[in-house]
């Protein structure tokens, strides 16, 4: 396999996602409205109505349906979605890379 390195690079960063729920206070960027309007005094207008059009989110808080929150249920939630996501970029980029490899999008 051509990247192999990479892909076992990728799976060990995934399975060390839950080393974040040892942090103390939320992820840098990870604020909802409210957080925001803590840390700069005011509502962005256009993120209150962004918030407002956002479709529910799949797993919401990184937890799988069904699983109990917090320790285990985290931990798993924080894994699949690292998985999910690096799966889903990189089929992106092959995707892509083979589109415009062989001449379909210029």
């Amino acid at each position: 396999m051509r990247y192999r390195r990479g892909w076992i690079a990728i799976a060990l960063l995934a399975l060390l996602s839950p080393l974040g729920l040892l942090a103390v206070g939320v992820a840098w960027g990870e604020w909802d409205i409210g957080t925001i309007h803590e840390k700069i005094g005011f509502r962005p207008r256009g993120m209150e109505r962004a918030v407002q059009k956002t479709p529910e989110a799949p797993m919401p808080d990184y937890e799988v349906p069904g699983m109990p929150e917090g320790g285990v249920g985290s931990s798993i939630g924080l894994v699949l979605s690292a998985l999910i996501g690096a799966g889903l970029t990189a089929g992106s980029a092959l995707l892509i890379a083979r589109l415009t490899r062989h001449g379909k999008i210029s």
